[in-house]
């Protein structure tokens, strides 16, 4: 079995980092430590991050800084950066085409993941960067 991907959960991590730690001195070794992983997956991720305009940084310092205002990024604009397969769920399509239901099953599946793919990004584009953090802030004070 496959380990979940957590691309999503620790990019988001990243970004609310940065935005409630903009004033401090932000390495990558920092991030990682709150992450509780190694400093090149956190300078990955933020690569992924830059790429797509979520995150701005200044070669040689370490201060980066989100592109807009946290109310303005949202989950599936994260997901999308990061993600190296933006499809949620995968069909098996070696299924046995000789069979009556191994030779359907891929056709049925591949619609049902598309609406339930549909239904995740509808929902992750309404959450905001500023929700997630208002969300720690209120764990943080609970």
């Amino acid at each position: 079995m496959k380990m979940a991907n957590t691309q999503l959960s620790d990019a988001t991590h990243i970004m609310a980092y940065i935005a409630l730690h903009a004033n401090d001195n932000l390495k990558s070794e920092r991030i990682a430590s709150s992450l509780n992983t190694d400093p090149t997956m956190v300078r990955r991720l933020m690569s992924k991050l830059r790429k797509t305009g979520l995150l701005l940084s200044t070669k040689g310092v370490a201060r980066p800084a989100l592109a807009c205002a946290p109310e303005d990024i949202n989950l599936r604009q994260i997901y999308l950066a990061v993600s190296t397969r933006p499809e949620l769920l995968s069909v098996d399509h070696d299924t046995s085409q000789d069979c009556p239901v191994g030779s359907v099953v891929p056709k049925v599946m591949a619609g049902y993941y598309r609406e339930i793919q549909s239904s995740a990004e509808g929902r992750m584009a309404r959450i905001t960067l500023q929700d997630v953090m208002n969300d720690i802030e209120n764990y943080q004070h609970s």
